[in-house]
């Protein structure tokens, strides 16, 4: 996935919606762990509302520069490979 630097200081990365299932979990089992273990708040997108000009939903990152990096090594690791 893209990653960019948003407002803020917060990573964006654009993934796509079979990935947004494994980061998100199943109730949002996943990403709260992420959150937990990391510090880090993260925000998925709604379904439909994508990256400008892709079908990539936006996964925003943000909180301290470390709990960030943490958080963005934990979402990687849940993506499936393509």
């Amino acid at each position: 996935p893209t990653a960019t630097t948003g407002p803020g200081g917060a990573l964006q990365l654009q993934v796509s919606d079979n990935a947004v299932a494994a980061i998100l979990g199943r109730g949002g089992s996943s990403i709260k762990e992420i959150m937990e273990i990391s510090g880090a708040i993260i925000k998925v997108s709604q379904k439909g509302e994508y990256a400008p000009g892709t079908h990539n939903r936006i996964v925003t990152i943000s909180g301290s520069p470390s709990a960030t990096a943490h958080a963005h090594q934990l979402v990687l690791a849940k993506i499936p490979p393509s």
